[in-house]
């Protein structure tokens, strides 16, 4: 039972690591663990460390000179963008039939689809992600205005 429980926090810990790097421009291992730590996960230096390594992240240079963390893609390391470049991406919300279409920034459709799904709302059956898409389907008869309010208040960016 205990190991069962810590698979799930180490998930859960994994998990948050790969959103905070993917939406933050980090350049040390202590503000890392400080996000975590905001999140309500703790976690010591050397876990960290290991689960960067699990994780395959690694630090990159970006264009103002500075180290920061990035997620692998496709066997190289794509820097996290600054906060003006994805303030100039356009997130976007669509409706089509029984189907909320979400438009992102490359990379952020799996967090955006995981905290859909974490909601656990009765109107949201379930979710499908790409790099800088998701696809939530709604049940039956939920009508479009409600249900985009629900996405745009878990969403704040779409506002």
């Amino acid at each position: 039972m205990q190991q069962k429980l810590e698979r799930k926090d180490k998930k859960t810990r994994l998990q948050a690591i790969r959103r905070i790097v993917s939406m933050n421009s980090l350049e040390s291992q202590e503000e890392l663990l400080a996000a975590l730590e905001k999140e309500g996960i703790f976690s010591t230096q050397t876990t960290l460390s290991r689960d960067l390594k699990q994780l395959r992240i690694s630090k990159v240079r970006v264009r103002n000179g500075h180290n920061v963390y990035a997620l692998p893609r496709e066997g190289q390391f794509v820097p996290v963008p600054t906060q003006e470049e994805i303030n100039l991406t356009r997130w976007r919300l669509n409706f089509s039939g029984n189907l909320i279409v979400v438009h992102t920034p490359p990379g952020h459709a799996g967090m955006v689809a995981y905290d859909v799904d974490n909601l656990k709302h009765p109107y949201f059956l379930g979710t499908v992600a790409g790099d800088d898409t998701v696809i939530i389907v709604m049940a039956e008869g939920v009508d479009r205005e409600d249900a985009g309010k629900i996405i745009r208040d878990t969403l704040p960016k779409l506002r």
